[in-house]
């Protein structure tokens, strides 16, 4: 029994060790991310545009707002109480995604572990089964291929786990994953063993099948069960319009997928923060991409022509609306040094004629100025390009 017990702890050391160095170390890196990017006016914006209700009611709450304040009003008093605004992110960061929603998953997948490892133990320690040790007996599964399907589950969970970990984005539901996919361990043994292949290949297929994740488990299940279904899901998820955007290549297609996002307007839409924790992309990545797809959606397929002048993301666009409405002002010292941490934009007209005619190269000069003008107006008045023109460090790539 003494083997039991050390094989059991072990298996749940290992287990459990990579989730409390995340909670110990990951999760603030994490944290410390988005504080870096989003700080005063950025983080007013952000929360203008995702969390505009939270921000009222925390304005009222502190007095800073009247019952029967407009709208400029509480967006004014926002952009002068940056300390509210932190700490309402905060508040909001913590309830989503902070240490305390851990807490369940963490100990349900440690007691799952935990029975799991000593049902092995147990049954590898004393093969002949005695009556208080009859669990895995009761099934009639031999001990190899219990084993192995169990071994197999326990690799995946860790395995991804410590990727998950390595890529700062493991969620509470990555948890409550892990914690199903120990539980169906034994039943996925179960159907391998009647599948009336020889034992050496039930083992094999056991230990391989374990090692998958819940989805493509699901999706050989479904393959295995309902044959028919297979080329429906092919032709669902064929889609490769994400592909347009830059940067995005086929894993993250299939990144932005399994969080449910399929389109350009769903990312345009989606909070960059919570999209960025449950794909575990950079920050700055996720906001570029709502950057392009916020460009996409005003100008459709033909934003595309505009990524040889540099116009294809909301800053630029912003930044030479900015430049039509208030054309820079040299500084004291030189008429050549212009304020601001901006680059300056020379000509804007120019280069609005420029992307007018890449735009629309078939329509009337006065017509296709007029119109560009206006997309690049509606672009700059998004909240999303407001927020990314507020992003501190500035980043025109945005």
């Amino acid at each position: 029994m003494h083997l039991v017990v050390v094989l059991t702890a072990f298996a749940t050391v290992i287990c459990g060790a990579p989730l409390i160095m995340f909670l110990s170390l990951g999760w603030f890196t994490r944290y410390s991310e988005f504080q870096n990017s989003l700080k005063g006016g950025a983080l007013a914006a952000y929360l203008q545009r995702f969390w505009s209700t939270s921000l009222i009611h925390s304005l009222q709450d502190e007095g800073k707002l009247s019952q029967t304040g407009s709208v400029g009003d509480w967006r004014a008093c926002s952009d002068n109480n940056p300390e509210l605004c932190e700490r309402l992110f905060a508040r909001i960061y913590h309830e989503q995604y902070g240490l305390v929603p851990f807490i369940v998953p963490f100990i349900i997948l440690l007691m799952v572990a935990y029975a799991a490892a000593a049902l092995v133990a147990s049954n590898y320690v004393i093969p002949n089964c005695d009556h208080t040790l009859q669990v895995a007996c009761v099934y009639k599964l031999g001990i190899p291929l219990l084993v192995s399907s169990l071994a197999g589950a326990f690799m995946f969970v860790v395995s991804d786990s410590v990727l998950s970990i390595r890529r700062k984005s493991l969620n509470i539901s990555d948890v409550y994953w892990y914690s199903l996919r120990l539980f169906l361990a034994i039943p996925l043994a179960l159907v391998i063993m009647n599948a009336g292949a020889g034992d050496g290949l039930h083992i094999v297929t056991a230990f391989a099948l374990g090692t998958l994740p819940i989805d493509p488990l699901m999706k050989v299940v479904r393959r295995l069960g309902f044959p028919q279904l297979t080329d429906q899901d092919k032709r669902d998820g064929s889609s490769d319009k994400l592909l347009v955007l830059e940067g995005v290549t086929l894993p993250v297609v299939a990144t932005l997928e399994s969080e449910g996002i399929n389109s350009i307007e769903q990312v345009a839409a989606a909070d960059p923060v919570l999209l960025s924790i449950r794909s575990g992309f950079p920050f700055r990545f996720t906001l570029r991409l709502g950057s392009q797809a916020i460009v996409r959606r005003h100008l459709g397929e033909n934003a595309a022509r505009l990524l040889p002048v540099g116009l294809a993301d909301v800053v630029p666009v912003f930044l030479l609306v900015r430049a039509l409405d208030t054309p820079a002002v040299p500084t004291e010292n030189s008429s050549e040094k212009y304020d601001g941490p901006f680059p300056r934009i020379e000509a804007p007209d120019a280069i609005v004629q420029n992307a007018a005619i890449r735009l629309f190269p078939d329509d009337n000069d006065l017509q296709r100025q007029a119109i560009t003008r206006m997309k690049f107006r509606q672009i700059a008045a998004e909240e999303y390009t407001v927020m990314l023109a507020r992003i501190t460090p500035p980043d025109t790539g945005l």
